[in-house]
């Protein structure tokens, strides 16, 4: 791997955000995915006409029918519906471990919006892959704090300073999220960026030397 050379030095930080599922090349329309029929008769002129089912009274059947406005009936047919069948995104992550930089430190986020299970799936992708140190963070506090998640280590929770300055009785304990509703109105005076990169620096400092001894 090009990084190879640099040994534990090398420090990949993971930082883009990258959907879990995507639509391959080779299923996707060419053009805007038209919402009614009024240009069907544009492509399918040389076809014949569909067979016009009916329920019995001479109107068309629930499933043909159709609406050029979803909110002028309360039951869309099924004929409206759009069903976008997804692929999952192809995991990259353990080919850095072990090829590109196997002795290099390699850092992920993990972004959830349930605060029961952030801290787990963070574990779960350190068990997962071998890496040295994934990022949590809510989607509801992304801006106020993270938590970092390493093998071996206590988590520990890295918060803007004006995060920590509530009633005391508000705060959280030091492996618990933030409560959003306790939060200041608008974004912090400081980047949370501002704090997580001295805390990477600092533990890849001690990755360097753990390696070096």
């Amino acid at each position: 791997g090009l990084l190879r050379p640099l040994g534990p030095s090398a420090l990949l930080y993971l930082a883009a955000a990258v959907s879990d599922f995507f639509l391959p090349q080779d299923r996707m329309a060419e053009h805007k995915i038209q919402s009614t029929n009024a240009t069907d008769s544009l492509s399918s002129s040389s076809k014949p006409a569909p067979q016009s089912r009916n329920n019995g009274n001479g109107a068309p059947s629930e499933d043909e029918e159709t609406f050029d406005n979803f909110d002028s009936s309360p039951a869309i047919p099924r004929s409206k519906r759009l069903i976008i069948d997804l692929d999952p995104v192809p995991k990259f992550l353990q080919n850095l471990v072990d090829g590109w930089a196997p002795q290099g430190m390699v850092v992920s986020f993990k972004l959830e919006t349930d605060p029961a299970i952030l801290v787990h799936k963070a574990k779960y992708s350190l068990e997962r892959y071998q890496h040295h140190l994934v990022i949590g963070n809510l989607l509801s506090t992304r801006k106020w704090e993270v938590v970092f998640v390493a093998p071996g280590q206590r988590d520990r929770w890295v918060r803007v300073p004006s995060a920590q300055q509530g009633p005391r009785d508000s705060m959280p304990a030091e492996d618990k999220p933030l409560d959003p509703a306790v939060l200041p109105e608008g974004d912090p005076e400081v980047e949370i960026e501002s704090l997580i990169i001295p805390a990477v620096q600092e533990l890849h400092s001690k990755h360097i030397q753990s390696l070096q001894k």
